[in-house]
């Protein structure tokens, strides 16, 4: 039985574009445990189960099929009609726009588990003659869901490597990039209150 209040759910805009996105690149994240690649289309039934599965949401088929649409004419996804069936096939599963909300994602989830007591710090020095990726790499990180300490460090309380890997290989100025795991760090208390932690 469906949960009344995911029927009643109202998105904002551009919610339902970012839960897609997120859906669609996680099986990648994992390696591919979910079966969603440029060679191997998906039913849209089976992806709106799948989006469900993940995300604990129940969005209507007429929605997710117009943003599907919406997402073939910025060429991010292939819709086809095989059989009488919908079929999803995503041009380029690493899409760093899919990349960035399925790493968001993922880190969202991370929040609702217990809380180890550890920082994981990610910190980087881009070159003056680079600084647009700088800009970029803290925009990103911020917008994935880490608290940034000082201008160039950044943190988050659960283990996050293979995201921090995922990001140094397709993002620019990732080479950048140093992951810190940390046991203590100055005042934490500001950031178990960012981050809703017991102080």
């Amino acid at each position: 039985m469906i949960n009344k209040s995911k029927k009643l759910k109202k998105f904002k805009k551009g919610e339902i574009t970012k839960i897609i996105l997120a859906t669609l690149g996680i099986g990648a994240i994992l390696g591919g445990t979910i079966l969603i690649t440029p060679n191997f289309p998906i039913i849209l039934g089976t992806f709106i189960k799948l989006i469900e599965e993940i995300k604990g949401i129940k969005l209507p088929k007429l929605k997710v099929k117009r943003t599907l649409q919406q997402l073939e004419k910025r060429k991010i996804l292939n819709l086809e009609i095989k059989n009488n069936e919908v079929y999803v096939e995503v041009e380029d599963i690493w899409n760093k726009e899919i990349i960035k909300y399925s790493i968001q994602s993922l880190l969202e989830l991370k929040q609702k588990s217990k809380w180890s007591g550890k920082w994981f710090l990610v910190i980087f020095d881009v070159p003056e003659e680079e600084r647009n990726k700088r800009y970029y790499l803290r925009n990103f990180l911020k917008e994935i869901g880490f608290y940034q300490y000082q201008q160039s460090v950044y943190v988050f309380p659960y283990e996050c490597e293979k995201e921090v890997i995922l990001i140094k290989k397709i993002i620019e100025g990732g080479k950048y990039l140093s992951y810190i795991v940390a046991d203590k760090i100055e005042y934490e208390n500001k950031l178990k209150t960012y981050f809703h932690l017991p102080i």
